[in-house]
């Protein structure tokens, strides 16, 4: 009876400090998530902390934050994105913004985009508008995609998908993937968009994933998975972004495919703005 009773009391420490310990995760969640900090329970957060390199954290030996980038206002309260100058107009709008680009090569943003000194803390989050720009015949067939609209972001889940408006049919979860942080010497550290399917087929699972993902079409004609993109912070709630051709891969709509053994970028760059919805 006695041990019983101590096992009893062991339980009951056991139980209660199992009920601070998760008071106190949800207590730190929330703080998180109201300052806008990363959860520490994200798929992303290690991810994140790995990457540290690609960040620019201020001085020497400062811990890197990772942010929400919807949620980098007082409080943690959403900012939406204001469009920089462009030529002759100091406060275009978003589309003032994009036009101006649209009638510009694609090359004019290379050098923003090697450029690693403009990478932030940010990590996707919250709804984007977005827009193609270049001048180019590939820029302009990706702008043919129905509808495009920009993408939305779960940085808790580490999931993405695409805005798509066709007359009266919107479309919020249209071309999901995941997302998640990648590093290269030559570009620093941006964010990789996967459109890729991963079935889980024993034995068969990885020649199933192939053909889903770069031979058979996909809604909207067009199969993401056989692309992926990457996208990085240029400005406070302005992202750049690179579309990717990926290995032996086809194309069903006007675009080319890739039957090249390389990943090949495919001139197309896109803009996308912080919303706050």
């Amino acid at each position: 009876m006695i041990a019983s009773k101590k096992f009893a009391a062991v339980l009951a420490v056991v139980a209660l400090a199992n009920a601070v310990e998760a008071a106190r995760t949800l207590t730190q969640e929330i703080r998180e998530t109201k300052t806008g900090l990363l959860w520490k329970g994200s798929p992303l957060f290690a991810a994140s902390d790995a990457a540290k390199a690609g960040f620019t954290c201020g001085y020497e030996g400062r811990e890197c934050n990772f942010q929400y980038s919807d949620q980098t206002g007082p409080d943690g309260t959403c900012v939406p994105a204001a469009a920089p100058y462009i030529p002759t107009n100091p406060n275009p709008t978003m589309m003032e913004f994009c036009g101006y680009h649209q009638a510009n090569p694609p090359y004019h943003w290379d050098g923003v985009w090697h450029n690693t000194t403009l990478l932030s803390e940010s990590i996707p989050s919250g709804a984007f508008y977005g827009c193609i720009v270049g001048n180019n015949w590939q820029s302009q067939e990706a702008r043919r995609l129905p509808g495009w609209m920009g993408k939305a972001f779960n940085a808790n889940t580490g999931g993405f998908a695409n805005l798509v408006d066709v007359g009266f049919y919107s479309d919020n979860t249209a071309y999901p993937g995941r997302f998640y942080p990648t590093y290269s010497v030559e570009g620093g550290l941006s964010w990789t968009l996967d459109y890729q399917v991963q079935t889980g087929v024993p034995l068969i699972g990885g020649v199933l994933d192939f053909a889903i993902n770069r031979l058979l079409p996909g809604q909207y004609i067009r199969n993401f998975g056989g692309f992926k993109d990457e996208i990085k912070e240029i400005a406070p709630g302005v992202w750049l972004g690179r579309v990717y051709s990926l290995p032996m891969s086809l194309s069903w709509d006007l675009s080319l495919g890739n039957v090249s053994p390389f990943t090949v970028y495919t001139q197309v760059p896109f803009l996308l703005f912080q919303a706050c919805l």
